[in-house]
């Protein structure tokens, strides 16, 4: 931050800090806009699979399963024996 409030291109923080504002705020818009463009052209079950496709994508990415091998259980058992 700028102490003396001096700005060779004649933009100050403030004016920075709007100018971000109103491209996230059009990129957001243009983002929903496409996807809701997309969903308009499927429909019926090419609809349904694109939105579990969408939602096991979130999922994956929140979630992740270990999954636990027969061979690993049964090694562990007879190791403790």
């Amino acid at each position: 931050m700028d102490l003396n409030g001096f700005s060779p291109d004649g933009l100050t923080e403030d004016a920075i800090d709007a100018l971000i504002r109103d491209v996230a705020d059009e990129l957001a818009d243009e983002s929903a806009e496409l996807a809701a463009a997309m969903l308009a052209l499927v429909d019926g079950p090419t609809r349904n699979r694109a939105v579990r496709r969408t939602t096991d994508r979130k999922l994956d990415s929140i979630v992740r399963v270990l999954r636990v091998h027969g061979s690993v259980i049964d090694t562990a058992v007879t190791e403790a024996a």
